[in-house]
C-alpha cells in the first residue's frame, strides 16, 4: 500500500499522456499519409526526443543492478506471492464471505501457473517472437526526482498500453496493462509492471512487456503531458457516450452522448470517487473517451482546420520521447494498411487478469490470468486479435 496516497494524482494523468501519441496516429489516418509527411513530418522528426535504445543486453542489466545496490535489488526480488485475489478481501487472507484466499488462487491456477499467483512457473515464457503485425508500446510516466532519478531512469510508468495493428490493417487494437499488474521483471523477480521503467529504463520496460505478451515491441512512445485541454479544444471537442449520471467538480454528466470540451473531458477521465467501483469505472470512462475521440476524428474526415493539426503536432513534440525508428515516414507506413483496408475501427481490451489482491507487504496488486493471457499472446503472435476479442470480449 506504499503508493496508495499518491495513486489519484498519478493515475488521473494516464489518458492525457496516451492521447498525445494516439492523436498523432488518428490524425494520420483521417488526414492522409501525404499530408502528414508534407505538413508535420519535419516538425515531428526534428523536435521529438529520441531514446538511445529500446533493447537491453545482459551486461546492461548487470550494470543497472550494481547501480541500484543490494538493498534496492532485494526490495524488488523479495516480493512474495500475493495472499488474496478478490477486491472484497482483507489483508487477513479471507474475503468478505469468509472463503479462504487459497481457493481464489486455486481458481486462477493454470497449466503453467499452478499456484495461481499470476506468475509463470519455473521461468516458463510464451516465447517472444516478431509477429506479422506492428506493436507500439505507449507509456505515460511521471518524472522521478532525488536519489531514484540519479540511479535509474527517473520515471515510473503509470500508464502502459500496447497498440497492435494487424498486417492487413483491419482495425486498431489497444490493450491496457494496469500499472499494478504483478509480473516477472527480467533480472529482478516479481514486482508491479510499472517498476521496470524505474529500475532499468525503457529497455527493461520493453523486455518486461515482451515477456508478458510474447511479441516483440516494434516502437515505443513515452509521453509527458502538458496542454490536454487545449488539444481537445483544438479538434473542436469530443462526443463521449456517458454511461450514467454523475458529477465531478463543476460538471454534471448525463447519460447518453455528450459533447465535451477540454475542461469537461479532463473531469470525465479523472473522476473516480463518484463510483462504487472507483478506479474500475474510471478506466471504463477513460476508454469511452478514447472511443469518442477516435469516432470524432473519423467523423471529421480530412478536417477543415489544417492549422490546428500543425499546432497540435508542435505542442506535443516537446513532451514525448520515441525510439529512433518512429519517425514520420514510419508512422505513415504503420498507418498505410489501415487506410488501405478502410477498417479504422478501434477495439480495446485489458490484459487478462484475475482481479486485485495484496502482496505480502500490503501492496495492492493485479493478478494476471495466465490461462487467458496465453491466448492473448497467441493472438498477437499470429495476428488473430479478432478471434481473441470474439472469445473474451472487448471493453
Amino acid at each position: 500500500m506504499g503508493d496508495a496516497h499518491s495513486e489519484p494524482s498519478q493515475k488521473k494523468k494516464w489518458v492525457k499522456r496516451i492521447l498525445l501519441i494516439l492523436l498523432i496516429l488518428l490524425l494520420v489516418i483521417t488526414l492522409g499519409i501525404g499530408f502528414f509527411i508534407w505538413r508535420a513530418g519535419h516538425t515531428w522528426d526534428s523536435k521529438t526526443e529520441k531514446f538511445d535504445s529500446i533493447t537491453k543486453v545482459d551486461e546492461d542489466l548487470s550494470k543497472i543492478k550494481e547501480q541500484l545496490g543490494e538493498a534496492k535489488k532485494l526490495n524488488v526480488t523479495e516480493l512474495k506471492a500475493p495472499t488474496v485475489t478478490n477486491s472484497d478481501t482483507g489483508k487477513n487472507g479471507t474475503n468478505a464471505n469468509g472463503s479462504d484466499a487459497a481457493a481464489a488462487l486455486a481458481a486462477n491456477a493454470s497449466e503453467h501457473d499452478k499456484d495461481g499467483d499470476g506468475i509463470l512457473d519455473n521461468g516458463y515464457n510464451y516465447g517472444v517472437i516478431k509477429g506479422p503485425g506492428k506493436n507500439i508500446l505507449l507509456l505515460g510516466s511521471d518524472t522521478r526526482t532525488g536519489a531514484d532519478a540519479a540511479l535509474v531512469s527517473g520515471s515510473r510508468a503509470d500508464t502502459i498500453m500496447l497498440m497492435h495493428i494487424p498486417a492487413d490493417g483491419k482495425g486498431v487494437y489497444i490493450i491496457s496493462i494496469m500499472r499494478d499488474t504483478w509480473v516477472d521483471i527480467p533480472g529482478y523477480g516479481t514486482a508491479k509492471v510499472n517498476a521496470a521503467l524505474n529500475y532499468g529504463g525503457v529497455s527493461l520496460q520493453v523486455a518486461t512487456i515482451e515477456n508478458l505478451v510474447g511479441v516483440k515491441i516494434d516502437h515505443v512512445a513515452e509521453i509527458e503531458f502538458e496542454g490536454f485541454k487545449s488539444l481537445v479544444n483544438a479538434i473542436g471537442g469530443v462526443d463521449v457516450q456517458v454511461p450514467f449520471a454523475f458529477t465531478s467538480n463543476v460538471w454534471t454528466f448525463t447519460p447518453g452522448l455528450m459533447h465535451l470540451n477540454g475542461s469537461g473531458a479532463l473531469s470525465f477521465v479523472r473522476e473516480r470517487y463518484s463510483f462504487a467501483d472507483g478506479d474500475y469505472q474510471r478506466v471504463r470512462n477513460q476508454r469511452a473517451f478514447l472511443r469518442g475521440l477516435y469516432n470524432t476524428m473519423k467523423a471529421k474526415g480530412a478536417l477543415s482546420n489544417v492549422a490546428s493539426f500543425q499546432s497540435s503536432i508542435e505542442s506535443l513534440t516537446d513532451y514525448m520521447r520515441v525510439d529512433q525508428g518512429l519517425n514520420a515516414a514510419q508512422i505513415a507506413q504503420i498507418a498505410a494498411p489501415v487506410l488501405t483496408s478502410g477498417d479504422t475501427t478501434m477495439r480495446m481490451t485489458t490484459l487478462p487478469n484475475a482481479g486485485p489482491g495484496w502482496s505480502y507487504d500490503g501492496q495492492s496488486i493485479i493478478l494476471v490470468n495466465q490461462a487467458a493471457n496465453a491466448h492473448l499472446a497467441s493472438a498477437l503472435q499470429n495476428d488473430t486479435m479478432d478471434q481473441f476479442m470474439a472469445t473474451y470480449g472487448q471493453d
